[in-house]
């Protein structure tokens, strides 16, 4: 009996030809329209030039907003999104962007957490609309409002302290 070896995967940042690839995947995954949604500011996985995850990154001033995580379910569980988001946070921290926001379903706010999220009061979020239009979507005001302080050693190698 032979072992197939898992297919690997890749991130790297969008290009303006992954567009269709990335609104294809988020309607797929049926996750929420955004009106402020740029190319730019994605990153993407990929499979043999497939793209099987994504998620962005916005910073405006000193605050970052990551955004767009998206997974596709057989991809899933094989730190993919752990690696969208351990990229995306390296990205803040290189342009010297010392403290970020998330908005996340309940469900997923412990995947935050292990990334060195802490909840924080969605008042907040009205503060955060310069940011991204998300913080003014409707759909917006069932998620809970997460941030993550950068310079933190618990916001490196995925919420987990080195030993």
């Amino acid at each position: 009996m032979s072992e197939r070896a898992a297919p690997i995967w890749s991130i790297r940042r969008a290009i303006p030809s992954d567009l269709e690839g990335v609104d294809q995947l988020q309607r797929r995954l049926k996750r929420p329209l955004r009106s402020d949604s740029v190319i730019s500011e994605y990153f993407v996985a990929v499979v043999e030039q497939r793209i099987v995850g994504c998620a962005a990154v916005r910073k405006r001033g000193g605050v970052g907003y990551l955004y767009g995580l998206a997974v596709e379910k057989p991809w899933r569980r094989m730190g993919i999104g752990h690696a969208l988001t351990e990229m995306r946070l390296e990205w803040l921290r290189a342009r010297s962007i010392v403290s970020a926001f998330v908005l996340a379903m309940f469900w997923n706010i412990r995947f935050f957490k292990k990334h060195g999220f802490h909840l924080t009061s969605r008042e907040k979020g009205k503060e955060l609309k310069h940011l991204h239009s998300d913080f003014a979507d409707p759909w917006s005001t069932r998620s809970a409002l997460l941030f993550v302080n950068l310079s933190s050693p618990l916001a490196c190698s995925g919420g987990r302290k080195n030993k």
